[in-house]
């Protein structure tokens, strides 16, 4: 267990030197209230008796005006109910107004109660999902009965926010280190609060339990137990650093809480002041509080003062009308007289305007004759066909024969050659058959013949005065026969005569 002799602090920073406001804390039936003036504490006052029912609420902020002597229009409560509810809710990793809706949405399936809720939410770390949050949940027929007795009274309350909100201020004080995350417990008249959370000031749960450690130590230590593994199950880092408890009696049950709590228990270092809900909630900034009263609420002011600007807005704006409505009609006098000057111009633009046409189509007509002599002539993809050859042909063979002749959109292609008998000394052996070879790559890339008709088992004549190589003629067929008779001697291992000669046909686009 912690050590318990420590000095205790006051509360978190200090309220805005430019506040006005009155500060009420109703925690189940305790109602106390904080009069302030430009930032300075004027008066307080705690109400005996019963304050049970929403629809007394604009009496109990009667009295306190009254005892407190406040002079201004807003007010700030802390609300404790025995219908105010958290849940943990887990959310798809969207963003802004569509996040929103998914938080309403939540908030109408989560409630507890019938009607409809007013909501606000925190964030959380993200655990094991995309991103979650705490959903603070209240019906909404109360916070309208809460909204009407500050109307009735000349007030305007500007926010409601759950005890959990403020007492997460004090993690500021509890010395957390890096990782470490701690439990907050705290009295809030007949019920406890709860908080976990960390050094990065970020929310991991929050939680209202019936009951006080007042009234039975053993069942809320069960309760704070649970609370504490239920945390460990939802985030990867568990509490870790200890329990803290906050409010009347908190000393008293230290002993008895650490029987049924397997963290170190110890006091909040924390000052319990009487008025520390009403005092700290003006502490607080409106823009990271969450807010029961919904923006729809806190805006009718500002939306019946906006009213009267658009109506009186409005009525300048009718007399202004009638005013330039004068000036507007003699400017339509001279409007006309220019205008008919306009159209005799416009009538000599019109002739200029069919005179320039007739020019641009005969330009335009120009144009297509120079495009049909020049533009239209084909690529010499002949040229390139052969110029591949010379890479493609496998040194086995020799071609003698070559046409390219095109037909409409696609060009006519016949290859004929022979077998080469005398090949290099350094040459390769032939793993494959040189005439597959060499229409493996014409049917491949980058001319992807398309070979319609072969005749490798069939001799071709070709004679030299039609052998075309390009467009040029060859006298390729006298040297390769002349090679032949030099070599005929070295050739008795070769093909049969009949495979001497190939022929390709094929169709290339």
């Amino acid at each position: 267990m912690l050590s318990l002799a420590k000095k205790r602090k006051a509360g978190i920073g200090a309220i805005p030197a430019n506040l006005t406001t009155l500060g009420v804390s109703w925690l189940n039936s305790q109602f106390k209230a904080v009069a302030v003036h430009r930032g300075q504490i004027e008066a307080t006052w705690e109400r005996e008796g019963t304050t049970d029912g929403p629809e007394h609420f604009d009496a109990f902020i009667r009295e306190a005006v009254h005892e407190t002597g406040y002079r201004g229009q807003t007010v700030v409560l802390v609300l404790a109910h025995p219908r105010l509810s958290q849940q943990l809710v887990d959310l798809p990793p969207i963003k802004g107004k569509k996040l929103q809706k998914v938080i309403q949405r939540q908030a109408k399936q989560q409630k507890m109660f019938p009607g409809e809720a007013s909501w606000a939410s925190e964030p959380c770390p993200p655990g094991k999902v995309a991103q979650r949050v705490v959903l603070h949940l209240f019906p909404k027929q109360l916070i309208s009965h809460l909204v009407l007795g500050c109307k009735r009274n000349g007030l305007r309350l500007t926010a409601v926010l759950p005890p959990s909100v403020v007492l997460h201020q004090q993690f500021e004080h509890l010395g957390l280190e890096k990782d470490e995350v701690g439990l907050l417990a705290a009295e809030t008249g007949g019920s406890t609060t709860l908080v976990a959370g960390g050094s990065d000031g970020q929310v991991l749960l929050a939680r209202t339990l019936p009951g006080s450690w007042n009234e039975d130590a053993h069942k809320l230590g069960v309760d704070l137990n649970r609370t504490a593994l239920f945390i460990s199950q939802q985030y990867s880092a568990p509490i870790n650093r200890g329990l803290w408890l906050f409010g009347p009696g908190a000393e008293e049950q230290v002993a008895a809480i650490q029987k049924h709590v397997q963290l170190p228990v110890d006091v909040s270092p924390v000052l319990d002041d009487p008025f520390y809900w009403a005092t700290e909630a003006l502490k607080l900034r409106p823009e990271r509080s969450p807010n029961l009263v919904s923006s729809e609420m806190r805006e009718q002011p500002q939306r019946r003062v906006f009213a009267t600007a658009v109506g009186v807005i409005t009525t300048l704006m009718i007399i202004s009308s009638l005013i330039a409505s004068s000036y507007f009609l003699s400017q339509a006098r001279q409007e006309a007289a220019n205008l008919q000057a306009i159209s005799k111009d416009t009538a000599r633009l019109q002739v200029n305007k069919t005179a320039l046409e007739a020019l641009d189509r005969e330009l335009s007509r120009k144009k297509q004759v120079i495009k049909l002599i020049l533009g239209e002539r084909p690529p010499p993809t002949p040229a390139w066909f052969l110029a591949y050859l010379g890479e493609a042909v496998p040194p086995e063979l020799v071609i003698t024969n070559l046409h390219v002749v095109r037909e409409d959109e696609y060009y006519r292609v016949q290859v004929a050659g022979t077998m080469q008998r005398a090949l290099p000394a350094t040459a390769a052996p032939a793993v494959a058959d040189p005439v597959d070879v060499l229409k493996a790559r014409l049917s491949g890339p980058p001319f992807y013949l398309k070979i319609s008709e072969t005749a490798d088992d069939k001799p071709v004549r070709a004679p030299a005065a039609t052998t075309r190589i390009g467009p040029t003629d060859s006298s390729v067929p006298g040297w390769l026969s002349r090679l032949a008779n030099a070599v005929s001697s070295k050739t008795a291992q070769a093909k049969p005569p009949s495979q001497d000669r190939f022929a390709i046909e094929g169709v290339m686009r």
